[in-house]
């Protein structure tokens, strides 16, 4: 098939490597996130050096699949281990808040009873601040108590106090409570859920906000038995909110991070702004949800369009040092006219009858090439017929170039030989002039 033909023409190695940068990236997110719940420093830093020497070799393809395996891991590591976390802060929670019931009805038992020394030493370590003290008081207040009383409230009691002193109370191993029937408690449980999360996304578990939504929900749960379930419904409301917002927040945050280390392989001058501009984004601890989201789309639409600007310029320049290694004149400003014309002719030296035509759209990597004549009349067929199967293996050995600089050409649609008429078009050594060619940095655009 040596008549014309339109050949798409992609950017591999381009591709690979913004790819590669995407991966890194993610996967330093995830390992950020895994050392957070359970260090491994040591590991993690194995990782991210073997894969950094495999991007320092340019071994774009293993890297990315390498890359991904261990992302998509260490992504699903990060995802179980943040899912103890909630569970076990949720387990937390939850005793914290019986152990503060047991205490409230242990002093409310105590209070009645006469005044002694030891009634008040008892009932200063219960309201102690230091949970501990607290349960270590637990056992104490329960004999007192049981030398005062006999009947079915003391026996309640030191059935709670019981399950409240448990050594394996705090360890992440022991089993869990078993989740209340009661609604309230159901609100209630629901509540502690949506703070374990919270827990799990917040910037520290020490932050402001997380500390005054927990002390909320304290105050909640100790609200009046009649006024808890509407109380608790707000409250509920309130945390999925700010748990849905922290979320989209944590999602941008790596949206920006991931658009810094795509704009790395972006040559553009305005680069250097959007790094600003992004790296602003990313140190402020709070932003307005509404602006990092439109500075995340600005900025995605524009590394999208500008990577395929660049990549068409790339191509471009790349079809052209192709040619000219298959023995085509290649001047200098040649890439340029072929994006202001959409089109441009090449001939070769000696050759004042053929040359060849390539024309492309603004928008895509198709490219289509076919053999042009000089003369609009007065040529032999045969001719015609023979230079168009010379271009056949010229159009190779230009493929093979292509594909030694990181670019795949593929055969999209082909015309045999003397199918077609050819095309007749201007001398360009009558437009241009026969200037000595220019085969070094055509169009100025980096080489893969």
């Amino acid at each position: 098939m040596s008549g014309p033909k339109v050949i798409n023409i992609e950017a591999i190695r381009r591709r690979q490597k913004r790819e590669s940068l995407a991966l890194l990236q993610r996967l330093e997110l995830a390992l950020a996130d895994c050392d957070r719940w359970q260090p491994t420093e040591s590991q993690t830093s194995s990782v991210m050096d073997r894969l950094r020497q495999m991007q320092e070799a340019g071994q774009w393809e293993p890297l990315i699949q390498e890359a991904g395996k261990q992302c998509s891991f260490y992504e699903e590591e990060a995802r179980r281990l943040r899912q103890l976390q909630v569970t076990d802060r949720t387990a937390s929670l939850r005793r914290e808040h019986r152990l503060q019931q047991g205490l409230a009805q242990m002093i409310a038992q105590l209070q009645p009873l006469p005044v002694t020394p030891e009634r008040d030493r008892i009932l200063g370590q219960l309201r102690n601040a230091d949970p501990a003290a607290q349960q270590s008081a637990l056992g104490e207040a329960l004999d007192f108590i049981g030398q005062h009383q006999q009947h079915e409230s003391s026996s309640r009691l030191r059935e709670l106090a019981a399950g409240l002193m448990d050594p394996d109370a705090d360890s992440s191993n022991s089993p869990l409570p078993q989740l209340p029937a009661d609604p309230q408690e159901l609100r209630l449980e629901k509540c502690w859920a949506l703070l374990a999360e919270l827990s799990a996304v917040a910037d520290s578990a020490d932050s402001p906000e997380l500390q005054d939504l927990t002390e909320k929900a304290r105050r909640t749960a100790a609200a009046p038995a009649d006024q808890q379930a509407l109380l608790l419904d707000s409250l509920a409301l309130e945390l999925s909110s700010y748990l849905q917002n922290r979320r989209a927040a944590l999602a941008l945050r790596q949206d920006l991070a991931l658009l810094l280390a795509e704009l790395e392989e972006l040559h553009s001058p305005a680069v250097a702004d959007w790094k600003q501009r992004l790296t602003a984004a990313l140190a402020l601890s709070a932003s307005p949800l509404g602006a990092t989201r439109a500075l995340v789309q600005e900025a995605r639409a524009w590394v999208d369009q500008t990577f395929a600007e660049e990549t068409r310029q790339e191509q471009r320049a790349a079809v052209l040092r192709a040619l000219s290694a298959a023995g085509y004149e290649v001047r200098e400003g040649m890439s340029a006219a072929w994006v202001e014309q959409g089109r441009i002719v090449l001939r070769k030296p000696g050759d004042a009858a053929y040359g060849v035509e390539l024309s492309a759209p603004a928008q895509g990597n198709a490219v289509q090439s076919r053999v042009v004549a000089f003369n609009a009349s007065g040529r032999d067929p045969l001719r015609d017929r023979e230079v168009e199967e010379t271009w056949c293996s010229e159009f190779e050995k230009a493929r093979d170039v292509l594909s030694d600089e990181g670019f795949q050409a593929s055969l999209v649609q082909a015309h045999p030989a003397g199918a077609i008429p050819l095309k007749a078009v201007p001398n360009p050594a009558g437009e241009q002039g026969r200037d000595v060619p220019r085969r070094e940095g055509l169009g100025g655009a980096a080489r893969g």
